[in-house]
């Protein structure tokens, strides 16, 4: 099992506001953040915890994710999965955050100072592999902040990283023995008109919009994510 720091409660606390809860089963869900700075893990919470800050007017009970990944390698517990975070709109209630400290390059975002350490890499995987056996989750339910609007999130190589993970279970979900890969995805899309534009393979902020709408017109439901009512459909629509 990979080696966890927990530091929910030496990480210092808004002096007056908590999370709200959730049971465990409620967890569908992985998010994987980049931090965008250059920060420590303790200078993200004071951050968080400090009013006011982009996500809160009043400051947010603690640092809004349940992990961090120092660039050393380090994996530190930041909240209890129990809690309900604020690291993702639309998400927190059935999501795990996981951040990765530093400041990546990322899609509409090029001045990124730095970029993932192999350390961080290597202990993400672990992470995510933990996560997913823990509870019952597959690669499929493995996300970057840009699935939910945020582009930049968390940056060109964890996106890569994101995608082959993803795309490591296309023997499960396909359909007519087409595999799910992401830039069949693209291709189908754009023969459909929904204007992808290049098929690269990279699930960024414009195959996601472009997912949205196919799915809104489909009467599918809409989060920009390919699964397997999405892939179905759109195999009907292309073949």
């Amino acid at each position: 099992m990979i080696p966890i720091t927990n530091l929910i409660d030496q990480l210092p606390w808004h002096p007056n506001r908590r999370w709200s809860k959730r049971s465990l089963n409620r967890i569908d869900k992985i998010i994987v953040h980049q931090e965008l700075g250059e920060g420590t893990v303790e200078q993200v919470n004071n951050y968080h915890i400090t009013a006011p800050n982009h996500i809160s007017s009043k400051g947010c009970p603690h640092i809004c994710y349940h992990y961090c990944i120092r660039k050393s390698g380090e994996v530190v517990q930041a909240n209890d999965l129990s809690s309900i975070t604020w690291h993702c709109k639309g998400e927190n209630s059935n999501a795990i955050g996981i951040m990765l400290v530093g400041n990546f390059n990322g899609p509409g975002y090029s001045l990124g100072s730095s970029e993932p350490t192999k350390e961080q890499i290597a202990s993400l995987k672990e992470l995510v592999d933990h996560l997913i056996s823990g509870f019952s989750l597959t690669k499929q339910d493995v996300y970057g902040h840009y699935h939910f609007g945020k582009p930049e999130c968390p940056g060109f190589i964890i996106q890569e990283w994101i995608e082959e993970t993803r795309n490591e279970i296309i023997g499960t979900i396909a359909a007519n023995n087409i595999p799910m890969e992401t830039k069949e995805v693209q291709k189908r899309l754009n023969q459909l008109g929904y204007g992808v534009g290049k098929v690269d393979g990279i699930h960024g902020i414009r195959t996601a919009s472009a997912i949205r709408k196919f799915q809104a017109d489909s009467g599918l439901h809409v989060d920009g994510v390919v699964g397997p009512n999405t892939w179905k459909t759109l195999i009907a629509k292309t073949t």
